[in-house]
């Protein structure tokens, strides 16, 4: 007896979609799964799994994330397997857009990690208005919401990021932005060169260089720059933890004394 005798329409389809998601839990569809399924479906004698609903195809897409996710990095094969996931699921872009920002940040992530820095191109808005120095590249760039911070925030002080010294994993999800008594500015163009921490708001542009001097610290929601009265604070406006682990990885490979 096989598994067509003992299921009705919908209990077939149900299992065979318990199978995929079997299937994909590591994060990967090699061959063999792609044949096994195929002759589960034949045997079940149900649709293939591009014919389920959305909201059942996007929770196994979000599985397979997970799984990649887990693992604390994404390689180029492993954005490579997620798309093969995708393509059998028949998912769009639009119809996992959210996951698909969380797959493009753990991946830039990951390539940060090795050694691999992201480059911003020059046609990017962000980086009209601002005069670039003498062999300086512009590496990331995000919109952030900025905050006057008036305050003293000596109970929360983050992970400073120090000249020459490799950030830690993790370390900055632990610290939150001391925004108590903050006022909102506005939002401006964060920009992370190989020379220098950019805002550009509107047309102003002011910008901390790198330096032993420097004073920059990582919240897991943002950035928070010291003045000599008070504080700057930029918060992330992705609630994705890859954000802030972007930022302290890529400012910790650029405050270095061989790249400035």
């Amino acid at each position: 007896m096989g598994y067509k005798d003992w299921f009705g329409g919908d209990k077939k389809k149900a299992a065979y979609r318990e199978k995929v998601k079997e299937a994909v839990s590591d994060g990967r569809l090699d061959a063999n799964d792609m044949q096994q399924l195929k002759a589960l479906r034949q045997e079940l004698d149900v649709t293939d799994a591009a014919d389920d609903k959305t909201q059942y195809r996007r929770e196994i897409y979000n599985e397979a994330v997970d799984a990649a996710r887990s693992k604390g990095q994404l390689t180029a094969t492993g954005a490579q397997e997620l798309a093969k996931i995708q393509k059998f699921l028949a998912l769009r872009d639009d119809q996992i857009e959210k996951t698909k920002w969380d797959v493009q940040r753990l991946r830039t992530l990951t390539d940060i990690r090795q050694g691999n820095l992201p480059t911003v191109p020059p046609s990017n808005i962000a980086l009209r208005g601002i005069t670039f120095e003498n062999g300086e590249i512009a590496h990331y760039s995000m919109t952030v919401g900025v905050l006057d911070q008036s305050g003293s925030v000596r109970n929360a002080e983050g992970v400073k990021v120090n000249w020459g010294v490799p950030y830690e994993e993790g370390s900055a999800l632990a610290h939150t932005l001391p925004v108590e008594n903050a006022k909102p500015v506005g939002e401006s163009s964060l920009v992370l060169t190989n020379q220098r921490l950019i805002l550009k708001t509107g047309s102003r542009v002011a910008a901390v260089k790198y330096s032993r001097e420097a004073q920059v610290f990582v919240y897991c929601d943002g950035i928070r720059l010291p003045r000599t009265v008070g504080h700057t604070l930029l918060r992330f406006r992705s609630g994705s933890d890859s954000t802030a682990e972007i930022v302290a990885e890529l400012l910790s490979a650029l405050m270095r004394p061989a790249l400035t």
